[in-house]
Order: C-alpha cells, then structure tokens, then sequence
C-alpha cells in the first residue's frame, strides 16, 4: 500500500501563488495590447489625414495647371489671404459636362479653420464640396515668378507644396 504523504505534488499554497502570478502576467499583456491597439488607431488616424492633405493639394495642383492663361502668359490665378483663410480663384475654359459645349468656369478653393472646400461656378450651375472638416491654416508663399508654395498646417503636421504656375 502506498502512502499519501510519499506522492509528490504541490500545495494549496503554491497553487494559488501561480495562479495570482498567471492572473497579473494576463492583466499585464492585456493592458499591453490594449495600449498598442489605441496607438495604432491614433497613427493610423494620422496617416489618412496626411493622405487626404496630400490628395487634396494634388487636386488643387491640377486645377493650377488647368488653368487659362491671361493675355499676358500669367495663369488666370488669384489667392487672397484674409486672417486664417486662404482663398484660391482659378478661372480655366473646359467642356461641359451637360450639353459638350465649350465654357468657362471659376473654381474657388477656401483653406479655413472650418475646413477646406471647392467650388465651382459656371454656366452649367454652382457646385460646392466640402473636401475636409479639420481645423487648418493655409498660406501661400510666393518663392519665384511662376512657383508657389502652399503651406497647410494642423495641430499634428504641416504639409507644404510647390507648385508652378
């Protein structure tokens, strides 16, 4: 017959001592992957509001370009900086979209703290968008004849562009 005290185990004691130990190692590695997952939605946050900065003055880009030339070789393109908005004017010639006829349209971009929107007026109608919500401020720095630099800054970055006219 085999005695009860002659088999090896563990005590109540040790038992709960490592499960103590188990439940702190747990509650640790959660509060770790709980803190990498609020971080990665703040980068990830970040980075789509860089994208959508960077989309933005790629598509102001390309109304710059697009625009009509004055009878001086300038681009029909006027900014106005008043306190913390930037107002852009292009004024180019296109075909509409409605009936394929030949005619000219204003684009007007506004950088505010409200937001950033474009708008178009022509013979066809007026149609405006809302390209942002955030909170920016937005200048133009003039660095050569026929080359700007627009600068957009947030709370987190600032992006800036050159473009020629």
């Amino acid at each position: 017959m085999i005695d009860v005290k002659d088999i090896p185990a563990f005590t109540l004691i040790e038992l709960l001592v490592s499960i103590a130990l188990s439940a702190l190692l747990i509650i640790l590695l959660n509060n770790q992957i709980m803190n990498s997952i609020s971080s990665d939605k703040i980068i990830k946050t970040k980075v789509e509001y860089r994208l959508e900065i960077e989309n933005i003055l790629s598509h102001l880009e390309a109304d710059i370009l697009s625009a009509s030339h004055l009878p001086n070789g300038q681009k029909s393109f006027k900014s106005n900086n008043l306190n913390d908005q930037l107002n852009i004017a292009i004024k180019r010639i296109g075909i509409s979209s409605i009936n394929q006829e030949l005619l000219g349209a204003e684009i007007i971009w506004n950088f505010s703290t409200s937001g950033i929107s474009r708008s178009i007026r022509s013979k066809d109608g007026n149609f405006a968008r809302t390209l942002s919500n955030r909170n920016i401020k937005a200048h133009i720095d003039k660095i050569g004849v026929n080359i700007i630099k627009i600068i957009i800054k947030s709370d987190n970055f600032t992006k800036s562009k050159l473009i020629e006219l």
